[in-house]
C-alpha cells in the first residue's frame, strides 16, 4: 500500500454492510482507509434508532482509540432522531472530546448539499418514510426547498440488492415531472447509486448528491485529503 494519508472511522448502520466499502474503496484515493464497525438494525423503529445511537457514540470513542483521524457516525435518521440542534452539541462535543473531526451522515449529506449551491431539492430514498421521516430531506439546510421525492420501496433487508439502473430510473423520472430541481439527494449509502450521479448530471445538468459520496467527501475533506475525484460528480470535481 501507498503512504497512509488518512484513517476515516466509519458506524455503519445497517442491515448489512456489502456495498459501502466496495464504493468507499472505488472513490478515495490511494492511503486513505476506511476503519469501519457495523451497527446492525433490523427495523426502523424508535426504541432501535435510540438504541443505535448510543452504540454509536461507543463507537466514536473506539475509532479513537484506534487512530481513526476523522470520525464519522452513519445512520442518518438516528443523527436526527433527537432533533438537528441536539446533534451539532454531540458532534461538537465529541470533537473536542477527541480532537479530531466529528462528524455525522446527516451533516456530510447537508454540507454536500451547501457546497453544490442546492436550492430546489428532490429526494430519492430505499424505502417509503414512516414516522422517522427520510434521511435525503431531512438533511435540508435553510434556502432549500423539496420539491418532489421518490421510493424505491424497498424493504431495509434489501438495500444491498436494489439493482443499481433502479436508481438512476427514478432520477429521470423526478426530473423528467419536476424540471425545477436544481439538485437530487439519494438517501441511505447502503443501495447503488454512485453509478447515477455522473449520467444524470450529464443529461439534465442538475448536481447529484448521494449519501454515499458525501459521506466519502467529508470524511477526505476533514482529513485533510483535497483531491479532486473525476467520475463522481460536480462535488468531488469542485468542492
Amino acid at each position: 500500500m501507498t503512504e497512509l494519508r488518512a484513517r476515516i472511522g466509519y458506524s455503519s448502520v445497517a442491515f448489512v454492510t456489502e456495498l459501502l466499502p466496495r464504493y468507499f474503496y472505488q472513490i478515495a484515493p490511494d492511503g486513505v482507509l476506511l476503519s469501519l464497525l457495523t451497527l446492525q438494525i433490523t427495523e426502523h423503529s424508535q426504541d432501535q434508532l435510540e438504541s443505535v445511537h448510543e452504540q454509536g457514540i461507543r463507537a466514536a470513542d473506539a475509532f479513537a482509540t484506534a487512530g481513526a483521524d476523522v470520525i464519522i457516525m452513519g445512520g442518518a435518521p438516528t443523527n436526527i432522531a433527537h432533533g438537528k440542534g441536539n446533534l451539532e452539541r454531540v458532534l461538537e462535543e465529541l470533537t473536542q472530546k477527541y480532537g479530531r473531526p466529528v462528524s455525522s451522515s446527516s451533516m456530510a449529506q447537508k454540507r454536500a448539499l451547501a457546497a453544490v449551491g442546492a436550492r430546489k431539492v428532490g429526494t430519492i430514498n430505499p424505502a417509503v418514510p414512516r414516522k422517522i421521516g427520510d434521511s435525503a430531506s431531512g438533511s435540508l439546510g435553510a434556502g432549500m426547498e423539496l420539491l418532489g421525492r421518490k421510493h424505491a420501496n424497498a424493504r431495509l433487508q434489501d438495500y444491498n440488492r436494489i439493482p443499481p439502473e433502479k436508481a438512476l430510473e427514478l432520477g429521470r423520472e423526478l426530473l423528467r415531472e419536476h424540471p425545477d430541481i436544481d439538485t437530487l439527494i439519494y438517501g441511505c449509502p447502503h443501495w447503488a447509486t454512485i453509478e447515477s450521479i455522473e449520467p444524470l448530471e450529464q443529461e439534465f445538468g442538475v448536481n447529484v448528491i448521494t449519501a454515499l459520496q458525501a459521506i466519502i467527501w467529508e470524511g477526505m475533506r476533514l482529513a485533510g485529503v483535497n483531491d479532486r475525484v473525476e467520475g463522481y460528480g460536480k462535488l468531488f470535481r469542485e468542492h
